[in-house]
């Protein structure tokens, strides 16, 4: 099928612009196949991130028409299907864009320092108040306990629930939807120790679940199915238990 991809190009301290290329590809080519046909054999300057190709590593997520998407994942066919799906006329022609809620660095690459920043506010990793025998055996869980993981675990921090995010966007302060996946996944594993801790730091201000607006955007667009709002909401029950217990 022959189509047009149209690519939001930026230069450092220049304006965004768009460029159009024509491919031949077949349905079942990916976003990210189209763009290594451009980069090998139109345009060697077109800039945007990729890795693992196995929708894995999250290094290239983008927009496609305003929706955030892994390029390695989704397909042209996908892509146009969606935009039917949505009422949307096409004409053969996909627009990529980078990111929202990130600077941009080139084209379709973004800085993920600020995405990174956020992350860490909250500690994203195990904390255990007793450190006794923590180097002579492991710290093992149950099938049961494992499970409780599975869906949360799934996140590869690729940015996208960030890049739609409402609340970001109106709330500088607010870490995002990743960030507070991330806390979830900690209170839901049985080998953390500071469960009572990572709650109350969550009822300070805006920065953490309250300064989330619910926009719902983060659900629909996470492309591993975390729903990170679903993990907020979850959080913010087990908060009002804290404050409030019956």
């Amino acid at each position: 099928m022959d189509i047009t991809l149209r690519l939001q190009r930026r230069q450092p301290g220049q304006e965004p612009y768009f460029q159009s290329y024509a491919l031949s590809l077949s349905p079942q080519n990916t976003l990210l196949d189209a763009l290594n046909q451009i980069k090998g054999e139109q345009d060697g300057t077109v800039a945007y991130r990729k890795n693992c190709r196995n929708a894995i590593c999250g290094s290239c997520a983008m927009r496609v028409n305003d929706r955030p998407i892994l390029a390695c994942q989704e397909s042209v066919g996908q892509a146009f299907a969606w935009l039917e799906g949505n009422g949307q006329t096409h004409h053969g022609k996909l627009t990529l864009s980078p990111l929202g809620n990130l600077p941009v660095i080139k084209d379709l690459v973004v800085d993920m320092n600020p995405f990174w920043a956020d992350l860490d506010v909250f500690d994203p990793y195990l904390l255990r108040t007793n450190a006794q025998n923590a180097s002579l055996e492991e710290f093992r869980q149950s099938p049961q306990e494992r499970a409780l993981l599975e869906q949360v675990s799934n996140c590869i921090l690729c940015g996208a629930c960030y890049s739609d995010c409402d609340a970001k966007a109106k709330n500088k302060s607010f870490v995002g939807p990743h960030a507070l996946a991330k806390v979830n996944r900690f209170l839901l594993d049985s080998r953390d120790q500071a469960s009572q801790q990572r709650l109350e730091r969550q009822n300070q201000g805006a920065q953490g679940v309250w300064g989330c607006n619910n926009c719902k955007m983060c659900k629909l667009s996470c492309p591993k199915g975390v729903a990170p709002l679903s993990q907020i909401e979850e959080m913010k029950i087990r908060l009002f238990d804290l404050l409030d217990p019956l």
